[in-house]
This record gives C-alpha cells, structure tokens and sequence, in this order.
C-alpha cells in the first residue's frame, strides 16, 4: 500500500460491536479500529479473542456512561445498535424501547464532541422495518435528528444473499456524512449475482439448501431462532435440522478461524445468539471499500 493509498483509509470506533462484523469488514478494507463498545459479557469474550484485541486500545462497557472526552477521535463511528424494539419479532415499541432508544445515546455523545472532532462519516445498521415501524415516523425521526446535528444521509436495504453468503437477510444501512465536507455518493450498491452466494453454500454444509440454494436468515431479537426450518437433503428425501453454531458464524461471512476461537470461550447458545445479533461481514466490506478520504 503506498503512501497515497494510506492517506484514503479512515479510522473508526465499532459501538455496539457485538462479535464485530462491522470491524472486521472494515478492516478487510483497509480501515483502522480505534476501539469498541459493548455491554455483553460473552459477546465481549468473543470479540477479544476473534480480534486479537491488543491493550491500550479504548473499550468502555455501557454506552449510557460514555463520555465525548474519553473518546478518540475517529474518522467514522460504526453501530447496529439494537434492533429488540423495531424487529417484527419484537415488542415494536420503536425508538421509545429501551433497547433501541439507545441510538439516542450515540446522538448524545455527538452532540458532546466538539465539532471540530465529530466523525466524519456514520455507518449504521438495522433490521429492515425500521423503515415502516411506527408509519415511517420512527425512520423520519432519525434523518430529522441526523440533520439537526449536521449530517446529511443515504441509504439502501441490501440482501445479503447477494454478497456472496447463502441466506436471506435484508437490512437496512444508513451512511450518515457531515453536510457540505463530503459529496460521495455510496449508495446504491448494486447486488452480485445470486449465483456468488450460491456457490459458497459448500462453506455452510454440503446438505442445507431451499428450492434457490439460499438459507432462511437468523433472528436477532436475542432468540437464537430461526424464520423457518432448514431443509436438509437424505438419500433423496427430505428431513429437518437446525444449523449448527459454525454454520451460523459462515452465514454471517466469519472465517472458521474466528469461530472456533469464539467456541472455546462461549455455549453454543450464547454461539447462536452471537451470530444472530451479528452484521454481515460481507455487506459491511462491500460498503466500507466505499468509505474514503477525499
């Protein structure tokens, strides 16, 4: 990488990292973790050691205790915060809900940075219905409080079935910018052919397929549940099974590397709701190759 090249990455914070599919995509192109967030004590284990995390990098537990000055300056923040209250499995309280009100938080945090040291660019991930839960007032609310603190936004529902992973999963992802500094256009994001995630289904198990090869999504309401039963092939007839933790890891774009560290320090229930909780490490690079300094 030469010098220019260097100078077009950016730096980021991972809030609400969970097993950190948002910083490994990053990473992936090119990008530079400053430090994370995260209240869960077992997806806190898992990202430690998938991550590698080294000492001295910035972590604080609850993201209702943070502080603007205790943080460092990034370039980007990155956060799926939670999604319990807008999910169709959830209780559909919205952004009143506790869970998911916490994106309030991030805006409290913004509002204490000084301007001249908010990030650049907000990458934000949610489940689909954030879009229509409360009549759309919920998703308004979120330009309208985007714009009140000076960032405009773009953003695109994206399948990760077309990033090169066999399931099913439609999210919703939010590029937030500082208004008048930057002018790239990051979305849309034109999908790969189906056929890429199709061809990676070997990587799940050479048994679990549908009529379209792909896997029904994962929950990621904290249920470790899944939309409908996995199809399983048997001599030619049909039985039901459950996916298995790794499985899920793959589904999510993790290597098997980064699984089986995750294994030896966490149930597979707690495996299952990681995966579940997780971004796709797929679309999350295919965005993040977008992000650059101008």
């Amino acid at each position: 990488m030469n010098e220019k090249q260097k100078k077009m990455k950016i730096t980021f914070i991972d809030l609400f990292c969970g097993i950190g599919g948002f910083r490994l995509g990053m990473e992936m192109a090119g990008h530079i973790c400053l430090g994370h967030c995260e209240i869960d004590k077992f997806a806190k284990k898992s990202y430690t050691a998938m991550h590698n995390i080294k000492k001295g990098e910035w972590y604080a537990e609850d993201i209702t205790k943070v502080r603007a000055e205790e943080m460092p300056k990034a370039d980007c923040w990155c956060f799926g915060f939670p999604c319990q209250n807008i999910s169709i499995a959830g209780a559909k309280e919205g952004l009143q809900g506790e869970q998911s009100g916490l994106f309030f938080e991030v805006i409290r945090i913004l509002r204490e940075t000084e301007k001249e040291n908010r990030p650049e660019w907000l990458f934000i991930e949610n489940v689909r219905n954030l879009l229509s839960i409360k009549k759309g007032f919920d998703f308004a609310r979120i330009l309208i409080t985007l714009d009140k603190i000076g960032y405009d936004a773009q953003w695109q529902v994206l399948d990760s079935a077309n990033f090169g992973v066999p399931q099913h999963r439609e999210r919703l992802y939010i590029i937030g910018h500082i208004r008048g500094k930057f002018r790239q256009k990051i979305f849309p994001i034109p999908p790969k052919t189906q056929s890429e995630g199709i061809k990676h289904i070997k990587n799940v198990t050479k048994k679990v397929f549908d009529v379209t090869g792909i896997s029904p999504t994962i929950l990621t309401a904290n249920t470790g549940k899944y939309e409908k039963n996995i199809l399983t092939e048997n001599c030619g007839k049909t039985v039901v099974r459950k996916l298995t933790p790794k499985e899920c890891f793959r589904l999510q774009g993790f290597p098997d590397s980064y699984f089986e560290k995750a294994r030896e320090l966490n149930s597979d229930t707690q495996l299952y709701k990681q995966a579940g909780n997780s971004v796709t490490v797929n679309v999350i690079y295919e965005i993040a190759k977008k992000l650059k300094k101008e």
